[in-house]
């Protein structure tokens, strides 16, 4: 699909920068789907292949990475991105800042030490993204993964302080994280809190309406002026941020621009995409919803004002963006080429236009310009990302042909994803990113025997009707679906719906609904409430003894939104009025399908083996564990996780007698069950263990019981029943008293892998 858009740049000379290049009458031609999937898969590959020991902390710079490799994930359904990302998630035990000190002790002041205390600084907190969405992938939900994520954000929810994002940079490793957990657990403080924070922020470095303000008098957060800085001039805003309060105008002016305002391009990037990711998970009701959303079109505006170009058309920002000879060297980098902060802007545009945020006549050929760039210039031929400016906080030297930093590679996947979609829509094995727009909404379709909920689809015994016109739905399954608790009273058939701090009572054939709103709880007992009475034209009623309730009532009764599409009779109750893009739509007919027929899509069968697993970890009928547990665990860097993280590099180890047990999350068939263990094919290390099996956890039948092979990294065994737990006993090895398991997985019927172990 091919969109042909002439551009004439007429650029203007401004009086205290330097002449920007001009660009003659020049045709940007929208790349092809094709190419721009395997441009992704170049730039990823490239990376992973280079970094499959690497994965990095878990500090920003690799969180970053992660987000656009996980949107890698869900635009492609590629299963080696997502195993990437959660090799990290475990490398890292699914937690931000290590530290294992008290909360009372916890600092956001900057630290990039994992001996420090500074939990509660941003840039530990970009992985909590990567973390939810791991999560939230996962049909059987582990809630080890999010348990660090939630306490750590909650109790910094639980302080008075409003001054934890105080450079821009935090506004992308946060804000998206908070609207994220928001939409995993339900609580509406997250977003309460994320709109408290984002305010200091913007009285603190935004330069534009709702900003730093025009006085003293007009701080409503804690936020001040740095001694002198000044105050906004409404008159002359450039709706940008500044890099923290070091940087607001005239201090820190870019050298030989001192009357220039000072935004740098990759704080700024940060935060556009920021909004942009925000503005995608909100809920479309939220109260606070349009301020974000003016900040977004203000940048839009400037950022595509201030675009830079080369003599080949190329679209880019410089490091200072309103300073064009900053950041500039005639020896290498004439133009003062600068990927991290162009591949954000690029991301942010692409994601307006194909949100419908952004006219497509106005800002297209900005985004065009911009992947240009990136493809022509930045994007080196063996996949390497180049000319990324240097860690730092600020414009500075040049960038050079060969520099290349992990965030500046997750920032040109995002770009790559939304262009994407904009050039092809929806293609190919999807689903992962249908399972990612779904969470915290409920997907039901007329007449449909399954629902999908919890980004999974399970069976309903009472599928959506149409009576008199109007849609009636169960009740249990929307409630239950939202996260609310719903209990049903026999004697009076009545039903009591709570969520967060609504509370929904109604009663079979009568015509009203009772809306309660919770002002104050005492536990779990409301003390201060607003009731009010719904009339609805249709009582609720049993059909096949399931309650079923009209829909738009129940959901707007519990504060959400419905989208329905007459087209596939599909209903999603949830938090936006357009849940698809118009370049999704194809997303509607997967999940159409999908709730007829009650099974997903076939996976992505692409496979480069990035990571090189071995071929017993990649079976096609593998089955993994969702946790573990052990009665010893001596050395934290061979943590009892490791042996069921799928990463055949790291390993549980104990140095005593000791047993692990893996829960497979659910009962089911396993024809073979597999053991990873340490030195396997070392010819001389035998490991002598028992191996069990169990079903409910207290009952166990014996398996094996005897040493491992020397000969192998992998001890099959056959098992050939159904098995939820598994129980290794392990004694010594042959050369000492360590145990150590790198793997333990399972193997459905008709598994390739073949029995060594007898």
């Amino acid at each position: 699909m091919k969109k042909i858009l002439a551009l004439v740049l007429v650029v203007a000379i401004m009086a205290s920068l330097v002449m920007v290049p001009t660009v003659q009458a020049a045709e940007y031609t929208a790349p092809v789907y094709d190419d721009v999937i395997e441009t992704i898969k170049k730039v990823n590959d490239y990376w992973i292949t280079n970094h499959r020991n690497d994965v990095g902390s878990a500090f920003w710079e690799r969180g970053a990475y992660n987000t656009g490799n996980m949107e890698a994930y869900f635009l492609t359904g590629i299963e080696e991105y997502k195993e990437y990302s959660e090799r990290w998630a475990n490398r890292n035990r699914w937690t931000g800042h290590p530290s294992n000190s008290q909360p009372n002790e916890w600092t956001w002041g900057y630290s990039h030490d994992t001996n420090s205390k500074a939990v509660l600084f941003g840039d530990w907190q970009t992985c909590f993204q990567t973390y939810a969405d791991l999560y939230n992938l996962d049909e059987i939900k582990s809630d080890s993964k999010m348990e660090r994520a939630t306490y750590v954000m909650e109790y910094q929810m639980s302080k008075s302080e409003d001054e934890f994002w105080w450079w821009a940079d935090a506004l992308y490793m946060v804000m998206p994280t908070m609207v994220k957990l928001y939409n995993t657990t339900g609580n509406t403080l997250y977003l309460d809190k994320l709109y408290e924070y984002y305010n200091y922020a913007r009285e603190l470095m935004y330069d534009g309406p709702n900003g730093i303000p025009t006085s003293e008098a007009g701080y409503e957060s804690t936020a001040r002026l740095n001694s002198g800085a000044q105050f906004s001039d409404e008159n002359d805003y450039k709706y940008l941020f500044f890099r923290d309060a070091r940087y607001v105008y005239p201090l820190n002016p870019i050298p030989g621009n001192e009357t220039t305002k000072n935004f740098w391009a990759r704080g700024n990037g940060w935060v556009f995409a920021a909004l942009a990711k925000v503005l995608q998970e909100t809920p479309d009701n939220w109260e606070y919803r349009q301020e974000f959303m003016d900040a977004y079109l203000g940048m839009a505006k400037t950022l595509k004002e201030f675009q830079k170009f080369d003599d080949k058309g190329n679209g880019f920002w410089t490091q200072s963006i309103l300073a064009h000879n900053y950041s500039c060297d005639p020896g290498y980098n004439p133009y003062g080429y600068e990927t991290s902060g162009t591949a954000f802007f690029t991301y942010g545009f692409l994601w307006g236009i194909n949100a419908g945020v952004l006219s497509e006549a106005e800002y297209l050929n900005t985004a065009l310009a911009g992947w240009k760039y990136l493809t022509d210039v930045a994007i080196q031929p063996d996949g390497k990302v180049g000319y990324v400016q240097w860690v730092g906080g600020e414009a500075g030297k040049a960038a050079v042909y060969d520099n290349t930093q992990d965030f500046a590679v997750g920032a040109t996947l995002l770009a790559g994803c939304e262009m994407a979609k904009y050039v092809g829509g929806m293609q190919g094995y999807f689903y992962p990113y249908l399972q990612r727009r779904m969470v915290n909404m409920v997907g039901l379709k007329i007449d449909a025997p399954y629902a999908f909920t919890g980004s999974n689809v399970t069976p309903i015994d009472a599928a959506p009707v149409i009576v008199n016109d109007r849609t009636l739905v169960p009740v249990r399954v929307i409630s239950e679906g939202l996260g609310a608790k719903v209990e049903w009273d026999g004697a009076t058939k009545g039903v009591t719906v709570t969520l967060g701090d609504k509370i929904v009572k109604m009663n079979i054939g009568v015509n009203k609904l009772q809306v309660i709103t919770v002002v104050e709880w005492n536990g779990e007992t409301p003390v201060n409430v607003i009731s009010e009475d719904k009339i609805i034209d249709v009582a609720p009623t049993l059909i096949n003894d399931r309650t079923m309730v009209p829909l738009r009532a129940i959901a707007e009764a519990l504060g959400k939104i419905v989208y329905y599409n007459d087209a596939y009779k599909l209903i999603i109750v949830g938090y936006k009025n357009e849940v698809f893009q118009k370049s999704e739509k194809a997303m509607e007919e997967m999940l159409a399908n999908t709730l007829m027929a009650g099974v997903r899509p076939e996976k992505n069968p692409y496979y480069a083996n990035l990571l090189q697993t071995p071929a017993e970890l990649t079976d096609s009928k593998i089955i993994r564990a969702v946790s573990a547990t052990a009665t010893a665990e001596p050395e934290n860097f061979n943590a009892i996780y490791m042996s069921i993280d799928g990463d055949p590099s790291s390993r549980w180890g104990s140095d005593r007698e000791a047993t692990l047990i893996v829960d497979f999350g659910t009962a089911q068939y396993m024809e073979k069950l597999c053991l990873s263990i340490w030195r396997g094919n070392s010819g001389v290390r035998t490991t002598k263990f028992d191996l069990y099996t169990s079903v409910d956890g207290v009952n166990y039948e014996p398996l094996y019981s005897g040493e491992s092979l020397n000969t192998t990294e992998f001890n099959i065994l056959d098992c050939g029943k159904e098995v939820r737990y598994v129980k290794f006993h392990g004694y010594h090895n042959s050369e000492n008293n360590w145990v150590n398991v790198f793997e333990v997985v399972g193997y459905g019927e008709g598994t390739q892998v073949e029995t060594n172990l007898k």
